[in-house]
């Protein structure tokens, strides 16, 4: 890898006691700690090979994820795992490091679906290639996939090869309210199980009702049977088309609908969580919606965290503060165990990278 900015983070690294890579900084829940210093990663940017009719790419993992789906869109392809963030600046390598998707992973997958190879310096400052840079089976330790959800704990990502899909030839967002939550969860898991291919699948609490909102793709002459079809499920139908439902959905992924003031927090759960979660979350004025066919939850909140902390515990359920300022990075039930460690103690046997 030839990179002048690459001489000047390795000397960094082996005179530094303390360190936490970042990049674009646009996940502002999950920043350093002000006594612990940052490797700033933004230099290392750029596209580095792109294999159209192979469906792969490597970048610098300080590239702007707004210059990839640019490249991408220019051959028809897009990155699956519908990354958030992206006209805020967040990069290809914070991506990975925090492990998000958008709604688009409810179809396609998470980021670590896509992760193809990775190379990160270690806490001496020296290059780790790992993975590979085309689509293969191969045998071994996984371990660009260890490095999805670190949060820089592992070493400092400078390049990162992923693999693409074809992007759909035309979207369409079918719309139903419902007035209970039961209600809305019963068609939202009888829509996880049906043969209709969907791109997306969110349940979103709006004032005393919830609405289900089904994104599809493809051919556009066969959204009129497909929205048909959807209607045996969850019965009357407004859609989306066009420029605002792209905008929707892309509004959506900045996180345009979370107040100013607020910590979002991101939740992994299933489905079966969502009532006794929503309940604590409604009558603590949070504004939430349930992503990836109740698979996620976004939760703003402008309270402290110490409540949700404490319920997400009583659920055996993990939170991670994605955005704005808080005490607590990790809420609930999160304790690494004794696999991260065997990894931490064999990736940085000095302890150089910070734990978050």
């Amino acid at each position: 890898m030839e990179n002048k900015y690459l001489d000047r983070l390795v000397e960094t690294i082996q005179s530094k006691d303390k360190l936490l890579a970042r990049g674009g900084q646009t996940k502002t829940g999950i920043l350093s700690p002000s006594e612990v210093e940052i490797l700033d990663i933004s230099p290392i940017n750029g596209i580095r090979e792109y294999n159209p009719s192979e469906y792969t790419f490597t970048a610098y993992a300080g590239t702007p994820l707004k210059d990839i789906n640019q490249m991408l869109a220019e051959n028809g392809q897009f990155l699956p795992f519908d990354p958030p963030l992206t006209d805020h600046g967040a990069t290809l390598g914070g991506t990975v490091a925090s492990n998000l998707s958008g709604p688009g992973r409810y179809h396609y997958g998470g980021v670590r679906d896509f992760i193809l190879g990775v190379q990160f310096l270690d806490s001496q400052g020296r290059l780790i290639h790992t993975g590979g840079k085309v689509v293969k089976n191969a045998a071994g330790f996984d371990i660009p996939k260890l490095m999805v959800g670190s949060l820089g704990s592992l070493g400092a990502m400078v390049e990162v090869s992923i693999k693409v899909f074809p992007k759909p030839k035309e979207t369409i967002t079918a719309i139903s309210r419902y007035a209970t939550l039961p209600a809305a969860l019963n068609s939202l898991i009888q829509l996880t199980s049906s043969s209709s291919e969907i791109l997306c699948l969110e349940l979103e609490p709006i004032d005393d009702s919830y609405d289900l909102r089904i994104r599809l793709g493809g051919e556009p002459k066969l959204f009129p049977d497909r929205i048909s079809h959807l209607g045996e499920t969850v019965g009357d139908i407004v859609t989306l088309i066009g420029n605002q439902e792209t905008e929707y959905w892309e509004s959506l992924n900045e996180f345009d609908w979370v107040p100013e003031g607020t910590v979002l927090v991101k939740i992994p759960l299933t489905p079966k969580f969502v009532p006794q979660l929503d309940e604590f979350l409604n009558s603590n004025h949070a504004i939430r919606r349930y992503s990836a066919g109740a698979n996620v939850a976004w939760v703003a909140l402008s309270q402290p965290l110490n409540l949700l902390d404490q319920k997400l515990k009583e659920l055996n359920l993990m939170g991670l503060t994605v955005l704005g300022s808080a005490d607590q990075i990790r809420l609930g039930a999160w304790e690494p165990g004794g696999f991260y460690r065997r990894i931490k103690d064999a990736l940085d046997p000095s302890g150089l990278w910070l734990e978050v």
